[in-house]
């Protein structure tokens, strides 16, 4: 029997099937089933949820049609992926009453997952307008030359979803990428240090093509020739040609995690203080002096070694804070410990920068503070569009600076007697160029620093875990993941995640990182 796409039918196959690939997301899991264990992920849909999409996008009659499918699935991917956008209710801080922090926190998720969605959008009518075979090579006459589907539609996906959908300028938060739902696959990721999350993400895309291409030639769907093979045979062979690529990749990952050797010698702890949203905002207010009696009473616990503060530990501009300077100093130096430190700086201008600062075991703080150069669009900067919209809309752009933060314009690297720490801060670790550039600055290991108080208790956590894993194999560094309320992890070399702490609880994590010296070909050769 034929079976024939109709419109708008398709729309709600891709709402469906969009759903379905969000579950790949990081921390969406089945309920642990009782004496067995463990828990079940769906990160596997990645390599085939996909597939629905690229086949109604080929079926399509026109290009609206394949960019409104592409949309409305891109929409419904991200409404499950990023359904912690929800943890930003409640907004009393803000002085939103409950329904009103419902509704906020509803319009953001809307938003966000419209805006992916849209980019989505861009990359099927990009796959409709460009001339495809389910064949192994271009074919066609000189007028028209079909390309491989299997190659172009992963390159149209990984330059418009995300490159170009996704850039800072455009207001991309890249989040959502295929290649995140991976993290807990230890042998599929060990290619990143080679071609990046990125390029993980492209070969999860080409076996989505290719078993797109499968559907086509083997079934009766009408008007799917862009995808269909000269014959079943072929349609197989590329199938089974992807799955060997696939299985090298997974050899050369597991190769390469049982015999890489990363030596961890130096004690590091993070202190996660468990300062919520509520707290920093609200009825109890933390002085600055507060908040480093808290921090010092936990680091009690910790080695000697490296201790991270998270994100706004201080939300003060330390650099003009001498009193709480020589406070930091002497507790480095009676606990031979070097810190590194969330705060803010200003610059002769008076212009605020969120900011991170190291504090040496001998007392000393060095000259060379890290302002974050990726910054959250309306979480810590107004865009343009912004002083268009109400003043409530435009109170949502709330920072410890009251109107938003400066970019800061390079990466620094923290030159600690026993390490060389390259600092992030919260959302950086989605920005892999940003990450490698901080390595070849000299970083030979990585830290984050992240508030993620704004989101309570949801998801987010988890996810930025997972974009943590990838930025570590990618550029072959320990890195650290220090997290206000949690959770905070020390992540190793190989992506796995040696030490971490649960959420919600003050605590103090303890572990080892060590020095890395080499660059990884990724971090190279990524410098987009």
């Amino acid at each position: 029997m034929q079976i024939k796409f109709r419109w708008p039918s398709n729309l709600v196959l891709a709402i469906a099937s969009g759903a379905l690939l969000g579950l790949s997301a990081p921390g969406i899991t089945l309920p642990q089933i009782p004496g067995i264990g463990f828990t079940f992920s769906f990160s596997l849909l990645a390599w085939f949820a996909l597939a629905p999409l690229l086949l109604l996008t080929a079926s399509s009659k026109s290009i609206w049609q394949a960019f409104a499918c592409g949309t409305v699935f891109g929409t419904a991917y991200n409404l499950v992926y990023q359904n912690w956008y929800l943890g930003l209710q409640p907004l009393d801080w803000l002085g939103f009453n409950n329904w009103q922090g419902w509704l906020l926190a509803g319009l953001a998720w809307l938003v966000i997952s419209v805006h992916q969605g849209l980019i989505v959008g861009l990359f099927s009518a990009a796959a409709y307008l460009v001339p495809t075979t389910g064949h192994f090579l271009p074919e066609g006459s000189k007028k028209l030359t079909k390309l491989p589907a299997f190659f172009i539609i992963p390159l149209l996906w990984v330059l418009i979803v995300n490159k170009l959908g996704n850039a800072h300028p455009a207001l991309g938060v890249p989040f959502a990428m295929l290649e995140y739902t991976q993290y807990k696959m230890i042998s599929v990721i060990q290619i990143a240090s080679i071609i990046g999350g990125i390029g993980l993400s492209y070969l999860m895309v080409m076996c989505n093509a290719a078993f797109a291409t499968l559907i086509a030639s083997f079934s009766k769907i009408e008007g799917v020739t862009a995808l269909q093979a000269p014959s079943r045979t072929t349609a197989l062979y590329q199938y089974l040609a992807v799955a060997g690529l696939l299985t090298g990749v997974i050899a050369f990952g597991f190769y390469q995690s049982t015999t890489l050797n990363y030596v961890a010698d130096i004690p590091v702890s993070v202190v996660q203080q468990n300062i919520n949203i509520d707290m920093q905002k609200t009825t109890r207010r933390y002085s600055g002096e507060d908040l480093y009696r808290i921090h010092r009473d936990l680091m009690a616990s910790a080695p000697k070694g490296i201790s991270i503060w998270t994100e706004s530990a201080l939300p003060i501009y330390l650099s003009s804070e001498k009193s709480m300077q020589r406070l930091l100093k002497d507790l480095a130096a009676s606990r031979s410990t070097d810190i590194v430190v969330g705060a803010m700086d200003s610059d002769k201008e008076g212009r605020p920068y969120n900011s991170a600062y190291g504090i040496t075991s001998g007392g000393e703080i060095l000259g060379n503070i890290y302002h974050k150069r990726y910054l959250v669009p309306v979480g810590e900067y107004a865009p343009p569009f912004l002083k268009l919209l109400p003043d409530w809309a435009r109170r949502m752009t709330n920072t410890p600076a009251g109107g938003g933060f400066n970019a800061g314009a390079q990466p620094e690297v923290f030159d600690f007697a026993s390490l060389r720490i390259g600092p992030l801060i919260c959302f950086e670790t989605i920005a892999p160029e940003e990450v490698a550039s901080t390595v070849r600055q000299g970083a030979e290991a990585l830290v984050n620093i992240s508030d993620l108080a704004w989101f309570h208790d949801s998801l987010i956590g988890e996810q930025m875990l997972a974009t943590s894993v990838m930025r570590a194999v990618e550029n072959r560094r320990f890195f650290v993941f220090a997290a206000n309320t949690g959770p905070s992890a020390i992540i190793d070399p190989l992506g796995r995640i040696n030490e971490r702490c649960g959420v919600g609880k003050a605590q103090v994590l303890t572990g080892k990182v060590g020095k890395v010296i080499d660059i990884s070909p990724f971090t190279s050769w990524y410098r987009l």
